[in-house]
């Protein structure tokens, strides 16, 4: 009897200890989770999988060649696999009231991996990309989220029927996680045509295509980008100021490095924007959105903030702040 319960004992042990390591997770914070998600009715495709780590590690080396050593974080396992319980068609046809079609896949696979994974917009800790084996090709990124249709899928493993030329795939994505990471496109699309935030992605990549100087100076304010020693490339930062709202706050914060000022507005919903400050008069601070087109006027004492949609053309009420 003492045999049989010590042989069960190391058995169990195993057991557990194979489990553990096969499912063995590590999540880093401010790094990029990227996802496959499995439909209903497909199984998990190896191919996609490796499809998916190898352009991740290929786009951060890329990257990291850009910024001269400077890069983004990836997990391990690099590719998370998650299963929906809804059919491959869902995702791109499943229509979402008062929203253009061509928006209904990004938002339907976004709420599908926000439901399995905890994935949403903006999130300070983590830049999501989420590969779908829905089909589709409206891939898109922004707002800290990439999120990418089996058209992506079958051009990382160079079956994609009209484009076969797998690089085309993985610049594909180095141009929408750049959005997710708060790049717009290039303000003049014929001097930058090969920039990777424009059509750079079409047979330029990876020697040929780019990230241009306004690019470089909006990565180096992200808190996801690192050197090999983990040092944040927008370097140490400190907060001298503080403006609470209903809802929310924006702190003021300063570079040590550089002494540049950025703002970070961070609200109940656990989600996080980041601000540009570009001007400063006796009752305001002016701030411009890092990957969005919206400027904000705090006041320096407290008191009623605006708005704006058209770069300070037109202000309206925004919020009422107490300085902390």
């Amino acid at each position: 009897m003492k045999k049989i319960t010590l042989f069960l004992l190391i058995f169990c042990v195993i057991i557990t200890n194979t489990f553990a390591q096969k499912g063995t997770k590590k999540l880093i914070d401010k790094s990029v989770r990227f996802v496959y998600l499995v439909s209903k009715d497909r199984k998990l495709n190896p191919q996609y999988q490796k499809g998916i780590e190898m352009a991740a590690k290929d786009i951060q080396g890329w990257y990291k060649k850009q910024l001269n050593g400077f890069t983004f974080k990836l997990n391990k396992p690099i590719v998370e696999v998650a299963y929906s319980d809804k059919n491959a068609n869902y995702f791109y046809d499943n229509p979402i009231e008062k929203r253009e079609k061509n928006t209904w896949g990004f938002s339907n696979t976004l709420a599908e991996a926000q439901r399995l994974l905890g994935a949403k917009q903006s999130d300070p800790n983590y830049i999501w990309v989420v590969y779908s084996d829905g089909p589709g090709d409206q891939g898109r990124g922004g707002g800290g989220v990439c999120i990418m249709p089996e058209d992506d899928l079958l051009g990382l493993i160079g079956k994609h029927v009209k484009q076969p030329e797998i690089n085309r795939w993985i610049a594909g994505l180095g141009h929408e996680i750049g959005h997710a990471f708060g790049l717009p496109h290039p303000k003049d699309t014929e001097k930058d045509a090969d920039a990777i935030m424009w059509t750079g992605i079409y047979g330029k990549y990876p020697d040929k295509c780019y990230l241009t100087p306004e690019d470089k100076e909006i990565l180096k304010q992200s808190p996801f980008f690192f050197d090999d020693n983990g040092v944040n490339i927008a370097g140490e930062v400190k907060k001298i100021a503080e403006y609470s709202y209903k809802g929310g706050m924006f702190s003021r914060m300063k570079n040590l490095k550089t002494n540049n000022i950025v703002w970070l507005e961070t609200n109940n919903a656990n989600e996080a924007y980041r601000f540009a400050e570009y001007q400063q008069d006796k009752e305001f601070y002016y701030l411009k959105a890092i990957d969005r087109n919206i400027s904000i006027k705090i006041p320096l004492a407290g008191g009623n903030g605006f708005l704006s949609t058209n770069d300070g053309k037109k202000w309206g009420f925004f919020q009422s702040f107490k300085k902390i």
